[in-house]
């Protein structure tokens, strides 16, 4: 704890109540703390917990940290050193309060273990989603998940280890946990490079293959959250490198260490960006649907409340695309062939007005030819599915329901029994459906990078 003064480590404190008030808000606003669940997430197996709970542990300990530290630096104050004003060295630090140093040693290993983890993860999802050929491969038999366990595991045993060999230097036991976590973040960061280069040609991919709007909107968001958080994760992990590496150095030549502005600065830059960089992290893992919490939803309106169905407007029709690709359809457009329509509308009837009879015309036109898919019923003849703002979610019978073909090398199943929910949406797989050929199909039904559908013919990762 030589690095910084007690100020520096008071922005570390403050940083992680706030992140952590933000935290708990978000995740409220996400699904009322339904994510924290053993059985949350799409996918059956342990993968989403283990993310979801290494996340959620780093923040607490970092909180501990750094309102500890705080506490002891301001406790034990400074001392004037050649003419500078320095924290005062652990050497001369009471009893009472250096019992405590080791402690929390042990805590930021941890803590930066499990952030080492979480961006790990990311990195390599992300690479697996970028090398996909024409033989699709699922995420727990490739190599990037064996990379990121691999990793997980070296970052979990090593850096508590590296505190636990180093311990008795108390002094430069610090050094090595800022060495050994910022050479990681550094690593991982600049390796990520990569995946924001490749990234906008993915996101052509998707829309090539006909995935839903949502799903696009969603990775063009992440990509650009992605290049922010790449900015502000150099800001975590050189400035703290460069403080590791000259603690490390030959004591009687500090130069970034023995200077209170440099090792105050580079101190609290580094924890700026790692804060604003995990923030970051959980809008990605946990991104908030705006559409939903809005309260929008596909209302089904029956014959005797057309009139009322008038005002609101028809769901968008997905047919219309101009890639021969096979593309998702939904309900409004699932009938290959409609029938031919009238273009021009049918007389007006008495006590009609004329803009009532144009919206009674566009409606009847726009669902003249709704069918739903198997298992999926209607009420009446009449009836059609409008965008309304009854509840929160849509329901597995609104015309939100898209269809997909088949993965690769996945077996047959019937036509909507196979079912992935997207934001509350049922996502169909049509049998016999040619694959996709440049997309994995985690892309076409991506909600984050932790929460993976159910991989047909999978079996559970428990």
């Amino acid at each position: 704890m030589k690095y910084g003064s007690p100020s520096a480590y008071l922005l570390w404190a403050l940083l992680a109540v706030a992140f952590f008030i933000f935290m708990l808000i978000h995740i409220w606003f996400y699904d009322k703390f339904k994510c924290l669940r053993w059985d949350s997430g799409r996918q059956p197996g342990a993968f989403k917990r283990v993310m979801t709970y290494s996340y959620f542990a780093t923040v607490p300990l970092l909180m501990v940290f750094g309102v500890a530290t705080a506490a002891l630096k301001y406790q034990e104050g400074s001392i004037l050193f050649e003419g500078s004003i320095l924290p005062r060295p652990l050497s001369i630090w009471a009893p009472s309060h250096l019992r405590w140093v080791l402690p929390l040693y042990f805590v930021l290993s941890i803590a930066w273990a499990l952030e080492i983890v979480t961006h790990l993860e990311e990195l390599t999802f992300w690479v697996f989603l970028l090398n996909q050929g024409p033989k699709k491969r699922e995420w727990f038999s490739s190599w990037e998940f064996r990379a990121w366990y691999i990793g997980s595991m070296i970052a979990i045993l090593g850096m508590p280890i590296t505190a636990l060999l180093k311990r008795h230097d108390i002094e430069t036991t610090d050094a090595w946990i800022f060495a050994a976590g910022s050479s990681a973040g550094t690593f991982t960061t600049v390796c990520f490079l990569y995946v924001l280069w490749n990234f906008p040609r993915f996101i052509r991919s998707v829309k090539a293959e006909g995935a839903v709007p949502d799903v696009v909107v969603r990775l063009a968001t992440f990509y650009h959250l992605n290049c922010i958080r790449v900015v502000f994760r150099f800001l975590f992990t050189v400035p703290l490198l460069t403080l590791a590496l000259d603690g490390l150095t030959d004591q009687k030549h500090f130069y970034v260490v023995n200077s209170p502005f440099w090792s105050d600065i580079f101190l609290m830059t580094g924890g700026i960006g790692c804060f604003i960089s995990s923030a970051i992290t959980m809008l990605i893992f946990f991104p908030r649907s705006m559409t939903s919490e809005a309260g929008y939803k596909a209302h089904v309106v029956s014959q005797n409340s057309k009139g009322r169905a008038a005002a609101t407007t028809p769901l968008p029709d997905y047919e219309r695309q101009d890639s021969p690709i096979p593309s998702p359809k939904s309900l409004h457009s699932f009938s290959r062939s409609p029938p031919p329509q009238s273009t021009s509308p049918p007389p007006m009837s008495d006590g009609e007005t004329p803009l009532q009879h144009y919206q009674q015309y566009q409606y009847q036109s726009s669902n003249s030819h709704v069918r739903p898919p198997s298992g999926v019923a209607r009420s009446t003849s009449d009836d059609a599915t409008l965008w309304d703002a009854g509840s929160r979610k849509p329901t597995a019978s609104t015309s939100t329901s898209v269809r997909y073909p088949h993965p690769a090398g996945t077996g047959s199943a019937s036509g909507s029994g196979n079912a992935v929910m997207v934001d509350g949406m049922p996502v169909y797989f049509e049998e016999g459906a040619p694959p996709y050929r440049n997309v994995h199909h985690y892309a076409m039904t991506f909600t984050s990078p932790i929460d993976l559908p159910v991989d047909p013919g999978a079996e559970d990762h428990s």
